[in-house]
């Protein structure tokens, strides 16, 4: 199964991004958003890591910005 769901951020989320990107081991997809301002997902399991990586982050108090909200609500439209 292969999804395609495009990630974009207007600048001032990929600032924000950019920003909260000190966490070590970011997946690619969530540094390419921060650097270019969208990515591509195209599998379901790449979409998967991502939510575990946000859901990771967050509890540990690393991903609480607008940013992470429109990541988590495009992967939440695709039932991720």
């Amino acid at each position: 199964m292969e999804i395609n769901l495009l990630l974009t951020l207007d600048l001032r989320e990929q600032a924000a991004l950019q920003a909260a990107l000190v966490t070590h081991g970011a997946p690619d997809h969530l540094v390419t958003l921060a650097l270019t301002g969208a990515c591509r997902i195209q599998t379901l399991a790449e979409a998967r890591r991502l939510r575990l990586w946000l859901v990771e982050a967050r509890a540990a108090g690393g991903a609480d910005f607008a940013a992470c909200d429109v990541i988590e609500q495009a992967l939440a439209r695709f039932g991720v």
